[in-house]
């Protein structure tokens, strides 16, 4: 496997050490999250932050940090390289946002929605629990779920407000917003007119921009977005058909099956019994 897939960790807090870095590390810069269940404070710079448990922190590279205070620390650290993370526009796009380079803030912290043991739980279903699978899904597992903290991320700032006005008027910095928008609003809200409206274009034109850059039109991409994010949950998780499609904000099940079925080619079931099937013979 690429070296590169391998370029992230995720330990327990207690376990961090300032100034130890993983066995692939040999300089590249190194994004972190944080993840604390209990306050915390975090010296960086000369500064000194003081954190409520709970706390989604995102620290850019370069940043060197020393976590104080007494007891030991709980909550999770997250650290990974750009290599790893970019697979797409996208990435790059969340990646280079203001959650890890804000010209006014040495870090960028947000309270998380998910509750403690919810955290524990996906950090715990999505990693730890996969150590016998090989490399190339543990990578994608992975990388989904840095991508759900990140989406958290920005659904808990005044993102979504820059995204509307960004100033990358160009056609993929356009489709790129359009996307990350999508990426946080897709439970409520399929309609293109919606998304046209948040960006301040007409239908018609978000259709042209994602044609030009996608090759598909604008509804197309909303349900390529729905469909990964489904199959994500099929895939990888042990949760029922029907709390899947209570998480994916379909309002019946058998309009969630019918969904699947069509862009899939395969029943939600089947297509979770095939995919496991096939990653348990490529790891023997």
């Amino acid at each position: 496997m690429d070296s590169k897939a391998a370029e992230f960790e995720i330990i327990p807090l207690k376990e961090w050490q300032q100034k130890r870095f993983p066995h692939w590390y040999h300089g590249q810069d190194l994004f972190t999250i944080l993840v604390p269940f209990d306050d915390i404070e975090i010296r960086l710079a000369n500064d000194s932050f003081c954190m409520e448990g709970n706390t989604l922190i995102f620290i850019g590279p370069a940043k060197d940090f020393t976590l104080s205070g007494s007891g030991t620390p709980n909550g999770y650290l997250i650290r990974f390289t750009s290599r790893f993370y970019e697979r797409s526009a996208l990435d790059r796009t969340l990646i280079n946002s203001g959650l890890f380079f804000d010209s006014e803030r040495l870090l960028k912290a947000v309270k998380s929605r998910i509750k403690q043991e919810e955290m524990k739980m996906q950090i715990m279903g999505n990693i730890q629990r996969h150590p016998s699978r090989n490399a190339a899904v543990t990578s994608l597992i992975v990388h989904n779920f840095i991508e759900s903290v990140l989406l958290q991320g920005v659904w808990e700032t005044d993102f979504d407000k820059e995204l509307s006005r960004g100033t990358d008027s160009t056609v993929q910095g356009m489709a790129n917003r359009f996307s990350i928008l999508v990426h946080k609003h897709y439970k409520e809200n399929c309609n293109v007119k919606f998304y046209a409206d948040k960006l301040h274009i007409t239908p018609r034109k978000l259709t042209n921009l994602c044609t030009e850059v996608w090759n598909k039109t604008a509804k197309n991409a909303i349900i390529d977005i729905v469909l990964k994010e489904a199959l994500r949950y099929i895939e990888n998780t042990d949760l029922s058909i029907s709390q899947i499609s209570y998480e994916m904000g379909f309002s019946e099940e058998s309009n969630f099956r019918h969904f699947i079925k069509k862009h899939s080619g395969s029943n939600p079931l089947q297509y979770r019994e095939r995919m496991r099937t096939a990653s348990d013979a490529y790891a023997h």
